[in-house]
């Protein structure tokens, strides 16, 4: 017994698992040119205006040359860092870390 598929079958089996691997990924990675990925801008104004931030999920912080930068860094790795001073972090002594509400 022989089973022969049409173009037109075939065309639409390689849709369906297109789609199952768009919905549940492939290897731990989706495809993200499929899905729409989130356009992150890549490009600030030349103002220097030093912010330290807080990643809320990792409790990480990290000196940003300016709340634009920060926001492109949330964007391209999917951070969640917010500014708790408008300094680089290392000017932050560790009595006044614990003294803000975070």
């Amino acid at each position: 017994m022989s089973v022969a598929c049409t173009l037109g079958e075939r065309i639409f089996l390689v849709c369906v698992f297109l789609a199952i691997g768009v919905e549940f990924g492939v290897d731990g990675h989706s495809f993200m040119f499929l899905k729409g990925a989130k356009k992150c801008h890549d490009v600030c104004p030349m103002r220097y205006q030093v912010v330290c931030a807080l990643d809320v999920l990792d409790g990480c912080l990290r000196t940003f040359a300016s709340t634009c930068v920060m926001r492109m860094y949330n964007c391209k790795y999917q951070k969640d860092y917010r500014i708790i001073a408008e300094r680089a972090c290392q000017l932050i002594s560790d009595d006044e870390l614990d003294r803000m509400t975070i």
